[in-house]
């Protein structure tokens, strides 16, 4: 057994354990999208190792890959967007203005991502930014991968607002939320990382980043599962700095009034 196939594992049955849990607590219902991610993931390493096993000269892997690489970031997206509405919940003012926010950033980075690709196919040609990628499919991998990396930084920004919005106003959320919070940040910080350094790494050295990033996910199942409790799903705690009573008051009040006004304007 190599290690990408202990990756892979670890991070199976991690996820499982997880689902388990979360079905155990009755949590599914309330992070119904944060099931479907998980089950999702099983279902891609179920299909990767199928095809494995099978072997079929006819069936090409990596249009799978594509495909359900495109599946895994709509879902990722939809995790860090539903994060942020759970977080938002009680201030829908600020929430419609962060999602127009976010959707703008999203274009924004998207568009960026895409000039950047440009640029360097004319700066080292298509044979350089494509090589080893000969055939379309290959080309469309490469490209895949570029993307990929664009959904983890939007998802790693979007989330970083989000934490910077939390410290500085004293949200009050769930445990349970500020814990998955935590995992999220560290996942896609990691994720991030890691396929920025993408490049500067050789062919050979690509399936480490991937046994990395496996690795990390199967930290943050484990993470989940232990500190994830039912509980903590009653008890709501505040992860920014320590205000004073007085200082705390005044920070609610421009958050209200922030909210108020938001709403107004979103009326108009």
């Amino acid at each position: 057994m190599n290690w990408s196939s202990v990756a892979q594992a670890t991070s199976d049955v991690l996820s499982i354990l997880l689902i388990v849990r979360l079905l155990s607590l009755r949590l599914h219902n309330i992070y119904r999208i944060f099931c479907f991610f998980l089950a999702f993931d099983l279902f891609f390493s179920v299909v990767s190792w199928l095809e494995e096993l099978i072997h079929n000269p006819r069936l090409d892997y990596r249009i799978t890959w594509i495909t359900l690489s495109a599946i895994g970031w709509i879902l990722s997206l939809c995790l860090v967007y539903g994060l942020l509405q759970a977080i938002l919940a009680g201030l829908p003012g600020i929430l419609r203005f962060s999602r127009k926010l976010l959707n703008v950033s999203f274009i924004g980075v998207v568009v960026l991502s895409l000039l950047t690709i440009r640029i360097d196919i004319a700066v080292t040609g298509s044979s350089g930014y494509l090589a080893g990628f000969v055939d379309p499919v290959g080309k469309a991998v490469r490209i895949a991968f570029d993307l990929e990396r664009v959904i983890s930084t939007v998802a790693l920004l979007v989330l970083l607002l989000i934490l910077v919005f939390v410290l500085w106003f004293p949200v009050q959320m769930s445990r349970n939320l500020a814990v998955f919070s935590i995992g999220f940040v560290i996942y896609f910080a990691a994720k991030t990382g890691l396929m920025l350094t993408r490049g500067f790494w050789s062919e050979q050295s690509l399936l480490l980043v991937s046994n990395l990033i496996a690795f990390i996910l199967a930290a943050c199942y484990a993470y989940w599962t232990i500190f994830i409790t039912r509980e903590g799903e009653s008890a709501h705690v505040r992860i920014g700095h320590r205000w004073d009573s007085g200082e705390q008051q005044r920070l609610i009040g421009q958050l209200e009034a922030m909210n108020t006004s938001l709403l107004r304007a979103a009326r108009r």
